[in-house]
């Protein structure tokens, strides 16, 4: 089984774990970081660090590819060098809700674990959407010629 860790700006990874528990009913396993005004960069490094030091498997959601909380969980994910703690970065809540439950029922093991993160990120992308729906519209050609010059 692996601990679920969120990561975030402000209270993002409070707020995700408030709404994973209204939905799924349980907070096992899940953890959360929150990067605000409260800490400085080196105590939140410092935080993250005892809990994956402490962990050897485990999922980190991170709210924002190349923000700062995003940063300091890859960088100790490399530092560290365990074989089974991932970082999954621009989540979706029905992402990191597709994942927790698979992690809650046993589906989602170190020998699958692999597969099964390319396919619930495969699956978030698939539920984004547009309303009203606009994938049939026409999209004008807007491409230069070698004529019209750039």
């Amino acid at each position: 089984m692996f601990k679920v860790c969120i990561v975030g700006h402000g209270n993002f990874s409070s707020g995700v774990c408030s709404a994973l528990k209204l939905l799924s009913g349980s907070n096992e396993q899940l953890h959360y970081f929150d990067l605000d005004h409260n800490l400085t960069h080196g105590e939140y490094e410092q935080q993250l660090t005892a809990f994956l030091i402490e962990n050897d498997n485990v999922l980190i959601f991170a709210d924002m590819t190349g923000g700062a909380p995003h940063q300091i969980a890859t960088r100790l994910l490399l530092e560290l060098g365990k074989k089974n703690q991932f970082i999954l970065s621009s989540v979706s809540l029905n992402l990191i809700l597709d994942l927790y439950m698979k992690n809650s029922m046993s589906i989602l093991t170190t020998d699958n674990v692999s597969v099964e993160l390319s396919n619930s990120m495969a699956e978030s992308k698939e539920m984004l959407m547009v309303m009203p729906d606009i994938s049939e519209e026409k999209v004008e050609d807007v491409s230069v010629t070698a004529e019209e010059g750039i």
